[in-house]
């Protein structure tokens, strides 16, 4: 999060200059800087009251207000510690940790021995590429504070994330023998171990666990990693089978296997580890399917895990039955491989696990639109309705698909609940205009139509599907061509290669008497897929026969009636040798 910083401007003041906030050690802080203030009664009412509201608000998330009331407590007293390691805290959140830096050095020179002082600062000398200095100040901390066994951990970190494995290596032996054998040190040993080289020194500390604690399944896992680490997959596959020995149950044993079998091509090994893994009941469902993610996540090759793929899905589904998002998944996966009504399928079974899940009612009505059937579409979307009465996308779905089985009654119904119910969704409330025009349109209202059209192109301009279907109602009226000219033009602006955009344009062109052009339009339409819709294929003849060519004209309204159009005046056309209106 990046603040707005109105408080470090009156930070400077406070702090009498812009030093105050630049990275600074101890010895360069002045006796003056330190020196305390002493306040007044007032003063100090004052300063209660700032620190109490920068805390309050700092609780409400309100962090501008926060540093905004420290700073106020710091133009009180410039030398409260308290005050400076807050407004530190905040300008931490704020990605500010250069200035945090300096301010918390100040508040050590004034409070020196506070240790939550230096502990944060000592982070914020790592997180500023200062390591040096953090390794110093945690030295100086364990010093201090001998018996701490966090603060010997986090000094061994230090040398860690610094490359300084050796000191490393010696902290945490000593972090051993203060609190014996501990799972976490030997694997931070023995990742340091392996970085510089030392491979057996990496082993012999993992042997330490399996040695103290022989029945403990997971320390034969680490053995089995180190060797796959190593490359050596014949000494991984005998210590993870040395943890099925132990542990039956163990998941991620059955998972490395079976990631070792893939990598040598034994696709029936991986398969059979895999689903062994899958199957334990006891693994959660999320464990599992974090595990399969990756050949979901591959869809150049998705195609070819399809076998193995659907095998896990199913064995999950058997050790979850009543895991919704399992259904979800293979859902998804489905879709992913145009198997629709598996997909939906799959889905409908979630569903019925988990109805009062809105996500996965919005994805399975979604769904259904790949592989339309209206009347299931608009029974799911009012059944979703009843669970999820305030949600717009839901009336969207139902009056649309209720528009497309000719019930233009129930579909301007449940459009216009949906724009009752649209809140901060510009794009939805659009389209919920849209579409009602489409059905004022159909209801041959062309007047509210072109008024619904307009709204929805007051909040979305550039939606090109209304542009195109207003632009073509109003040239089937002969209205307005001029504003269907500019329309459509924008259509094919947006979308050069879309024949039904085209065709639009041309159309309006003929409408305008500019046949010449409208000829060229509607061949570039042809030339894109055009000569597949019979629409198209008889607007190509009316157009060739404005431009003088009647013989291709019947050619191509001929054309049209072989590809099964739906026009009222057409055979006329053919029979009579000319354009009709």
């Amino acid at each position: 999060m990046k603040l707005k910083y109105i408080g470090v401007s009156l930070v400077i003041i406070v702090l009498c200059s812009c030093s105050a906030l630049k990275p600074q050690t101890e010895s360069q802080v002045t006796k003056e800087q330190i020196k305390k203030v002493q306040l007044t009664d007032v003063q100090k009412r004052k300063f209660d009251y700032f620190f109490y509201e920068a805390s309050r608000e700092k609780m409400k998330g309100n962090y501008e207000k926060s540093a905004m009331y420290l700073t106020e407590c710091l133009k009180i007293d410039a030398t409260s510690s308290a005050a400076m390691y807050e407004l530190a805290n905040l300008l931490v959140a704020g990605n500010e940790a250069v200035k945090a830096q300096g301010l918390l050095e100040r508040a050590i020179a004034i409070e020196p021995n506070n240790i939550w002082y230096k502990l944060m600062l000592a982070e914020l000398y790592q997180s500023n590429k200062m390591g040096f200095q953090a390794i110093k100040l945690y030295e100086q901390i364990v010093n201090d504070y001998p018996d701490n066994d966090e603060y010997l951990y986090g000094l061994a970190q230090l040398y860690q994330r610094n490359g300084e494995e050796e000191k490393a290596i010696s902290t945490y032996n000593k972090l051993e023998k203060s609190i014996g054998l501990n799972e976490v040190i030997i694997l931070e040993k023995e990742k340091i171990l392996l970085n510089i080289g030392k491979n057996k020194s990496a082993l012999e500390e993992l042997n330490k666990l399996t040695a103290k604690y022989p029945e403990e399944a997971r320390y034969y896992g680490f053995i089995g990693d180190y060797y796959l680490y190593l490359g050596d997959n014949d000494n991984a596959k005998t210590y993870y089978n040395k943890v099925l020995d132990k542990d039956p149950k163990n998941v991620m044993a059955y998972f490395s296997l079976g990631n070792i079998a893939l990598q040598a091509n034994d696709t029936t090994g991986f398969t059979s580890y895999y689903k062994k893994g899958l199957a334990v009941k006891s693994t959660p469902f999320e464990v599992k399917f974090q595990r399969i993610l990756p050949f979901l996540m591959d869809s150049k090759n998705i195609h070819k895990y399809d076998n193995f793929l659907t095998e896990f899905m199913d064995v999950i589904i058997e050790a979850h039955p009543y895991e919704a998002m399992a259904y979800v998944y293979k859902g998804n996966y489905y879709r992913s491989i145009s198997k629709t009504d598996l997909a939906i399928d799959a889905y409908k079974t979630a569903i019925t696990i988990e109805p009062s899940n809105e996500l996965i009612w919005q994805d399975y009505l979604l769904l259904m639109i790949d592989n339309p059937d209206y009347s299931k579409i608009y029974g799911n979307a009012k059944l979703a309705i009843t669970h999820f009465p305030e949600n717009a996308f839901f009336y969207l779905l139902a009056g649309s698909s209720a528009g497309q089985l000719k019930d233009n009654d129930e579909a301007l119904r449940l459009l216009n609940l949906g724009l009752k119910h649209v809140i901060d969704n510009k794009a939805l409330e659009a389209q919920l205009h849209a579409n009602i025009g489409d059905i004022y349109y159909a209801n041959k209202e062309s007047e509210k139509a072109f008024e619904s059209y307009k709204k929805s192109l007051e909040i979305d301009e550039l939606n090109i599907v209304v542009l195109n279907n207003y632009s073509y109602y109003l040239s089937l009226e002969n209205k307005d061509l001029d504003k269907a000219e500019r329309m459509s033009s924008k259509c094919v602006e947006l979308e050069p290669g879309n024949s039904t955009y085209l065709d639009t344009y041309a159309w309006v062109l003929f409408k305008r008497e500019r046949y010449f052009e409208a000829k060229y339009i509607i061949e570039r339409a042809l030339d894109n897929g055009g000569n597949e819709s019979s629409v198209i294929v008889e607007h190509y003849g009316d157009i060739l026969y404005k431009n003088g060519d009647v013989e291709g004209a019947v050619e191509q309204w001929n054309k049209a009636v072989e590809m099964g159009t739906e026009s009222e005046t057409i055979l006329e056309k053919i029979k009579q040798q000319k354009y009709l209106e």
